[in-house]
């Protein structure tokens, strides 16, 4: 929610996905596609790597499989989402993530949605803790 959407007696205090949560760099990127954990889900497949930083980030690759920009900007509004409320919870240890949703993702419900990211999370972390 950005600041514009919130009215002014509002308790709602958007959080910004500031630049420390995400993966930026090409490089970045590749560290993860190379040395992390592959978990697919029903809606979206994980990448889980160790993280060099403090905080958890994530990275989103939304290909043009997924529709045009309109679709492919909401599967990324969601799976931000999502990513905040775990990590708001403390779900999340310090990991680096990348994110690829599946043309599934647009069927499904915003419980399911997150059912499965905690789920390919949870054992991305698994496998991540025995490799």
């Amino acid at each position: 929610m950005s600041p514009a959407h919130v009215s002014p007696g509002s308790d709602v205090v958007p959080r910004p996905f500031d630049k420390s949560r995400r993966l930026r760099r090409r490089s970045e990127f590749q560290k993860v596609f190379d040395s992390g954990q592959r978990m697919r889900g029903r809606f979206l497949t994980l990448l889980v790597a160790s993280g060099e930083t403090p905080r958890t980030r994530l990275g989103i690759v939304a290909s043009r499989k997924l529709g045009d920009s309109v679709r492919r900007n909401r599967a990324k509004r969601l799976i931000r989402e999502i990513f905040r409320t775990s990590d708001s919870q403390g779900d999340l240890i310090r990991v680096d993530l990348v994110v690829i949703p599946r043309v599934e993702l647009f069927d499904a419900t915003y419980a399911n949605l997150q059912e499965d990211f905690r789920g390919a999370l949870t054992r991305g972390i698994s496998r991540l803790r025995k490799a």
